[in-house]
Parts: structure tokens; sequence; C-alpha cells
């Protein structure tokens, strides 16, 4: 550890944790500092504190701000300030510093059989050894095509020259001693692939060093929760009874980074004996003025937020700019209770001697239980050895227990919450060998949901920031941030003409459908119930959607349909000629590969052996572009395919983007590439060959995206609702944005004339 990481923010949570005069606090920091210098300084000839190594000095130096501070201002106090020697590395997460940080010398590959496996990065630090590495060419036939069956599941680990074997921990592996600056990194075999179709038993030698000077380690403030922390909680509800302020939603850690900050925390609801809490909806964080915050999740903070002790582990990363303080952060829960008395009621079903995996029994049984109604709909059999209730209930009702009369189940779960999703909730009960014949089912101990409740926590930085502008200036290429999308009007009518396809929740149903609107939000038309992927031609005459019989395709002003056969088919796309679609599906074996079907019905051709892909879209000139992951989603590599010579041609590789739901689109013209970025929420545009990748959307929750012909680009985002949005229309040349009426849902289409 070094000077740099003493910051201002450092010194001043100290000097107001200890509550003495001035004088001795700055005494106390600058001890601190001078023994912290004097550790660190390893490029030097050696001076010895007391005659001890570098490592003893650093630990002597913490001890010694211990004995200081509990001098000072007593045990309790000084805890807190201590703990800030922990520091956050971007990409990495929260580490310790006790101890110098080293690094991977230099990426390491390895390829067998067209597969490489290549070590990126490895950040070594007290408690932990951080390692990234990526996996790409791994064919799709490697991988099972039934959800029974099980691949790999061996876990990777770091041998030592002695033979010793550094395992697993949370978010990486155990730590590499000091001594040690080299260690071969093996995976026995590649997470979920099946034995003996690809090359197993990988190893590669990594070497390590010290960090470079310019290492990015921010400071993470650790605040105990007590009286003296500037964290305030509360707690309001929409029945009689409001839960008195406490300690339900606490901020512990705060990193501050170059444009905002990063706040852990939990949320631990105050509950009585045999009471309990639902959340109801996202976390939400709003400033003193009332703008809502938007946040990410940051991913490489997973560790500190699993040591939260009890509860729920929270993180929320965000911009500064403009904020007035305290932020206050909210959480919505109902209450869930066991109604009193409690009932029981019986009915019996006859599965039949030999049930089978899908087989369903339409039940139908209406069930009184305290007052309240249920009906069983239905019973399905699943081939991991289990039966799974479905249930329709009242709005009060939230659950009840199922039991299958004289069978102890091994294990079971369970979905949604009764009144909080439809009026609908499923339990599974699993079992060595599935019960057979007439079988008594008990239902029982019904959950029933009470009142709303909302429990509030305040936060405010320690000293605020005079590098955060109240009006930023947008970099450049950005044309809509999360708060400047609060902003966006309406579309004006006459403006556009043209047709929406949206993927929305369908009224007074539980089911999502397809739905063709005008661009005016008027003319709402049901297209297909229960299903999605649909996607316009690109004359908008016809609409394509997967179906488990294969790729329908119906003509819009006709209304009638024809089947291409497509198995497994989504992620559409038209060729700009429209006799073609590519999609991604299964073949031969092959998980999530591409394919090209003509329109006429002839059969599909795949054209890649990747797995886990995703189309792009069609050049102009007829290519197709594709993306595959590198095993992990550690990034996306970009290839085209030429339908003339059939050569696939890899172009570039998108190392920012989402792992989860890459879902690239192409611009008409060829030249662009449009994606969502790594935090989940954001939009990049990107060329092809890679160039001039750049942020066009800042955190608007971008999730459906759709390009025109004249090249406008519609955008669905979530940033109030991820499960109901709105729709955007932004000309990404100048900027023109508009919210498009009366659309909520995930957009599939979009063609405007």
């Amino acid at each position: 550890m070094n000077e740099k990481y003493s910051t201002p923010q450092f010194e001043e949570s100290i000097r107001k944790s200890f509550g003495v005069p001035e004088i001795r606090s700055i005494f106390v920091d600058e001890v601190y500092s001078n023994l912290m210098q004097q550790a660190a300084t390893k490029s030097k000839k050696p001076h010895p504190f007391l005659g001890l190594r570098p490592a003893w000095t650093v630990t002597f130096a913490i001890l010694a701000l211990m004995i200081i501070g509990t001098l000072v201002i007593g045990p309790q106090r000084v805890y807190a300030a201590v703990l800030q020697l922990f520091g956050y590395i971007p990409g990495v997460g929260i580490v310790d510093q006790n101890s110098p940080i080293r690094v991977l010398a230099e990426p390491v590959s390895v390829t067998r059989d067209g597969i490489t496996v290549t070590v990126t990065s490895a950040t070594l630090t007290g408690d932990r050894t951080q390692i990234a590495y990526r996996i790409f060419g791994v064919p799709g036939s490697a991988y099972p095509d039934r959800e029974d069956v099980a691949g790999c599941r061996l876990g990777e680990y770091l041998r030592l020259a002695d033979g010793t074997q550094l395992t697993q921990i949370n978010f990486g592996y155990e730590p590499v001693p000091m001594s040690v600056n080299e260690a071969v990194f093996v995976i026995p075999c590649i997470a979920n692939t099946l034995p003996g179709k690809i090359p197993e038993n990988w190893e590669l030698p990594l070497r390590f060093i010290p960090a470079p000077p310019d290492l990015t380690v921010m400071p993470v403030i650790e605040l105990s929760p007590s009286p003296q922390t500037n964290l305030t909680q509360n707690a309001t509800a929409n029945g009689t009874s409001v839960p008195p302020a406490d300690n339900s939603v606490t901020v512990t850690k705060v990193i501050e980074t170059s444009d905002g900050y990063i706040l852990v925390g939990n949320f631990q609801p105050q509950s009585k004996p045999g009471e309990s809490f639902q959340q109801t909806g996202a976390m939400e964080i709003h400033d003193a003025s009332g703008k809502k915050v938007a946040y990410t999740y940051p991913q490489d903070v997973n560790e500190a937020i699993n040591q939260e002790p009890g509860g729920t582990g929270w993180a929320a990363q965000f911009k500064a700019a403009g904020l007035v303080y305290p932020l206050t952060i909210s959480f919505s829960d109902v209450n869930i209770y066991r109604a009193t008395p409690d009932a029981s009621a019986e009915f019996t079903f006859d599965a039949g001697d030999n049930p089978q995996p899908g087989q369903e029994w339409m039940i139908n049984q209406d069930i009184q239980l305290s007052g309240h109604s249920l009906q069983l709909v239905s019973i399905t059999a699943n081939s991991q050895g289990s039966y799974s209730f479905n249930f329709q209930v009242d709005p009060n009702v939230f659950s009840a227990d199922v039991q299958i009369e004289g069978f102890t189940p091994n294990g079971g779960g369970g979905s949604g919450g009764g009144g909080l999703t439809n009026g609908k909730f499923e339990t599974t009960l699993a079992y060595a060998q599935l019960p057979t014949g007439v079988l008594t089912i008990d239902i029982s101990h019904l959950v029933l949901i009470g009142n709303t409740v909302t429990w509030q926590g305040q936060w405010s930085p320690t000293t605020v920031r005079t590098d955060m502008p109240a009006n930023p200036t947008l970099q450049p290429g950005v044309c809509l941030t999360a708060n400047s999308l609060e902003q966006v009007q309406t579309v004006p009518a006459g403006l556009f003409n043209g047709k929406v396809l949206m993927y929305e929740p369908l009224d007074n149903s539980d089911k999502w459908g397809l739905v063709l609107y005008n661009l005016d939000g008027s003319g709402k038309q049901v297209l297909v119930t229960d299903a999605s992927w649909g996607i316009f031609s690109p004359d908008g005459s016809q609409m394509a959607y997967p179906s488990a019989d294969g790729i329908h395709v119906m003509d819009l002003a006709a209304n009638t349909e024809k089947i291409l056969p497509g198995f497994g088919a989504f992620n559409m796309h038209w060729s700009p000629d429209g006799k073609q679609i590519a999609y991604v599906g299964m073949g031969d074996g092959i998980v999530d590969s591409v394919f090209i079907i003509n329109v006429d019905g002839t059969p599909a051709r795949q054209i890649s052996d990747f797995s886990y892909e995703s189309v792009i879209g069609w050049s102009p000139d007829g290519k197709l572009y594709f993306v595959a992951p590198y095993t992990g989603g550690a990034a996306w590599k970009v290839f085209s395919y030429d339908l003339v010579s059939r050569a696939t041609l890899e172009l570039s590789t998108i190392e920012n983007g989402t792992p989860k739901f890459l879902n690239p689109k192409l611009s008409p013209d060829g030249n662009w590439i449009a994606y969502r970025g790594r935090d989940n929420s954001s939009l990049y545009l990107v060329h092809p060959d890679g160039s001039d990748m750049h942020l066009v959307l800042d955190n608007v929750g971008a999730v459906g995206i759709d390009w025109t012909s004249s090249g406008w680009l519609g955008v669905s985002i979530g940033i109030d609702d991820p499960y109901v949005q709105k729709v955007l229309l932004i000309n990404l040349d100048t900027c023109d944005s508009y919210i498009m009426n009366g659309l909520h849902g995930q957009l599939g289409g979009l063609v405007i004339k």
C-alpha cells in the first residue's frame, strides 16, 4: 500500500469518527500516512522499521493504527476506519490490500482441436486469487441436448510446484502464497460439455508479477451500523400498522468511483415472529429533490453482497452529477402470513401405472381453505422425477403446502406468488421414483398476502464532492442518458406512418403474445397468443414467429399462415429480399447454432458449428452477420457468412457486451451493429470490423432493438419496469428521439414508411 490510497475522504471519515480536537486527528493521520509510506517503499533501498521485513511492516502499521485509534477513540469506532484498508478494483471486486497486489505477467493461450483457452488476467491479493479466462471454439455438439443430461461439473483449480491445489472459493480461488510467483491453471473439463466430445485436462502455466503503480484501486469505506453513521431508516405502510424506525435498510460499504458511487448494503425487514415479507419490485433510489436515480448492478461486488449478514445483500452503482442529498433507498414488500385458523383439504387423482415425463392431468378442482378460493388447474409429470401442481387462486392468497399422502419427497420447489403473480403459483415435489396409481393430495398451511410496506434508508456522502458538475456534458456519441430520457416527448401525430410489432402481456390473461399496432399506438390487433420472437418481413407485409411445430409465416393482409420446418427456432432475421430467414435453432445435436431457411419451404441449411450464437442481421449485399460467445460470456466474436462462397470470416470481437442477451442488430446499410452493454442497460454502436465503438444510450434499460429501413432505431426501454417497457424511437445521426404512444412491452419489429 502507498500514499495514493490515503484519500481526503479516508482522512475525513477518520477525523469525524474520532470526535476529538482537530490536532489529535491530524496527528493520527500523519502517523498512519508515515507508516504506510515506509511499508510500501519497495523500489528504494530497504529501510526496515524496527528491524522488521516489509510484510511485517505493513502488519505493524495496521496494528499501530489500531492501537493509536483505540487509545484516542475507543475500540468501537476504530473498527470502521481500519476496514477502509480494503480496496475496489473495477472488474475484480473488493480486495484485501494488507499485502502487495500481484497480477498476471502476460496472457496465456492453449489451442487443442480448434478450441482455444486463454487466461486473460489474474489478480492476486491476500484474500483470494482472481482468474479471468475465456474459451472459444467449443462446438454445439459437445453440449447436452436435453435438460436431464448433465455435462462436466468438475471445478478448475491452481496447482503449485509442490503439488498443492488451490480450489475455488467465493468468486475466485484460494490465495497464492507471497513466496510463489508461478502456478498452473488446470481445467479438468470444459463446463457442461459431455465426456469424450472435446479435449480435457487443460493446463496453462501462469507467471505473476507485482501490480503496476497505476493499477486502479479505489478505497472501500466501511460503515458500521450504529447511531453515529449518516444512515437513517424508517418505514411506511399502506395499512393501519406502520413498522417503527429500525435498521431494515443499511448501507455498509461505500466506494467512490470516478463519476459517482457504488453503495453496498443489506435489506432485512424487521418482522414479528411468524411474519415474513415478499419483495414486490426492484429497489429504488431517489435524491432529495425527488428525482429517481438510475443505477446499475455492479457484478464485480458479488462477494461483498454475499457476505452481508442475514437479509438480502444489495449493491448499486450510479453517477453522482446533479444529485441532491440525502439519497433515499427504498424496498417495497407485502406482508406474508399464515391463515388463522389453519385448514386443510384433500382429494384424489389417478396417475396411472406408468406416468410419463410431460404428461398432464387437467384437474380443475375447486378448494376452499380458511375462507379463500384455490383451484388446482393441472398436475404435470416432469422428466426430473417430480410432479408440478399448478394453482389459480384469489388475489389474497400467496401459496399453500402440497403433499402426496404416504410419500416423502426428496426435493421440490415452487414459483409464482399467487395474488402477486396474476393469481398463479406452482409447487413441485420430487421423488426418487414417481408415485403411481390413485394418489391422495393434501393441501394445507394457507399463506395470505397482507399490507404493502415500504422500507427506506437514507445516505449522504461524508464530504460533498466538487468534481461532479450539476449539468455534465454528454460524451461524444451519447444521445440520451437515464436522466435526459425523462425529457423525451411522445411521437407527434402524423410524423410517421408504419407498423410496430410488440411482444407484450395480453389483457385479462396470464399469457404474453404478439400484438400489432400503428406507430401512433392505435389499431391494436392481437396476432398470436402465447408466442414470442416475432419479426416483420422487409416490406412489413408478413410476420414470422417460431412455434413447437416450426416457423410460422403469416400474411398480415390475408390473415393466412404457412409453416416452415425449423426446430427450436428463435432470434430470427429476414433477408433484405424477403426470400430467406436466418435463425438460431437446433439440429443434428447442435445447440443454438445459426441456420438459414428459404421462405418457399426448402430445407434449412446450418451455416455454423459454434454454440449459443446470435444472429446480427443481413447486409445489403446478402452477407449474413452473426456472433458467437466465448464460453462464460466474456466477449463475443463477430462473423460474416458469404452465401455464394459459403465462407465464414471472423471480423472483430465485442468486449463490452452483456453476456446475458446481447441482442445485436445490423443497420440496414450494414455499417453499424447496435448491441446491449455489459451493464445490461446501455446501448452501444460499433462497425462490423470493430472500429468506432461508442456509447449511444447510457443506462436506459435497453432490451429490444430493431432498425427501420430509413435508419431510425427502435429500442424497448425498461428503466421504470423491466417487464413493462416503453418504446423509444431515435435517429442516431441527429439524436432526435421520441417515445411511442401507448406501447408497453418488448419491441419485436418496426416498419416506417
